[in-house]
């Protein structure tokens, strides 16, 4: 994990401790990141082992000169994708947004 290069652009992928990640994922991975473990502890949730990665990726990311930001229009765009998977009158409230 601490090896990672932050600098490449990413996507991360995360398997339940049961079935883990599909073949097809595995194969097309071009790295696989291990969380150090410390102690008896044998495994990691799957949302703790997330959290954990996407901490340490973001604190780098941060640290370094790399634009990793979006942009206002992609906060905007990523926005309405929220509402319109969430909110049922998605249509409704883009219209509204758009008459300002």
């Amino acid at each position: 994990m601490h090896a990672f290069d932050v600098t490449k652009k990413s996507c991360f992928f995360f398997g339940r401790e049961t079935e883990g990640l599909s073949e097809e994922v595995l194969k097309a991975a071009d790295c696989y990141l291990k969380i150090p473990m410390v102690g008896f502890t044998e495994s990691l949730n799957i949302s703790v082992s997330a959290a954990i990665i996407l901490q340490h990726v973001t604190t780098r990311l941060k640290q370094t000169d790399i634009n990793w930001k979006l942009t206002e229009t992609e906060l905007i765009e990523k926005r309405f994708d929220w509402i319109k998977k969430t909110i049922k009158s998605y249509d409704d409230i883009v219209a509204r947004y758009y008459e300002k």
